[in-house]
């Protein structure tokens, strides 16, 4: 008898977890999908159209770079919510603000593309990435806080947590980059999260480390 209860509560609490990753996929699917609205087909001539592709040279940038953000932001979520083994108040709704930042990056994305030259655009951007990033890192502790997440090495752990506040650090530094020296630079400068792989292997070497040594 409680073996049959035990295995109804573990169905509902899967089929809660599958209906708020199920919402998420979605906003990840129309956010990214958005992008590509903000690129507009020249309504030219012949002779201009040339020109008119130069023109949109910028918006073309803004969308692959909001692409691979929101890609990455998409699987990050796909690998954190496949780990998990239930959900709370506090995990949905740590979810439902990342959500809402990662629905605003059409709009950032697009005023990145189309005022390129003025660094208020990029400063937006990268406030609304950061702002992604935090609460991203946000839900996997309360993943692990409320030990919702299945079991995985101390090392792992640490690297998830240091690199996942890596993350928006670099975008906030990316601003006052961009008011100083110039809005390029600070684009640039997020080319820096391709290290992050690197410190997280290293992380978690040195925090198991640590923990055999002990």
């Amino acid at each position: 008898m409680e073996a049959g209860a035990e295995a109804k509560r573990a169905e509902s609490a899967q089929r809660e977890l599958d209906r708020v990753g199920a919402f998420s996929d979605g906003v990840f699917a129309v956010a990214i999908t958005l992008l590509v609205l903000n690129i507009e087909v020249p309504s030219v001539g012949d002779d201009e159209l040339s020109g008119a592709l130069d023109d949109l040279v910028p918006d073309l940038t803004a969308y692959f770079i909001a692409f691979a953000v929101i890609g990455l932001f998409w699987f990050g979520h796909h690998r954190a919510w496949s780990s998990f083994r239930r959900t709370t108040p506090k995990l949905v709704w740590s979810n439902m603000l990342l959500l809402s930042l990662i629905a605003l990056m059409p709009f950032t994305t697009a005023l990145m593309g189309r005022y390129d030259s003025d660094d208020i655009s990029i400063v937006l951007y990268a406030l609304n990435v950061g702002l992604a990033a935090c609460a991203d890192t946000y839900v996997d502790k309360v993943a692990f806080d409320e030990g919702i997440a299945r079991v995985v090495s101390e090392g792992e752990r640490r690297a998830q947590i240091v690199t996942g506040w890596m993350r928006p650090a670099i975008f906030f530094l990316s601003i006052p980059l961009a008011f100083l020296i110039d809005e390029t630079v600070a684009q640039l400068f997020w080319l820096t999260l391709l290290l992050l792989p690197w410190v997280g292997r290293r992380v978690a070497r040195e925090a198991d480390a640590q923990e055999s040594a002990s």
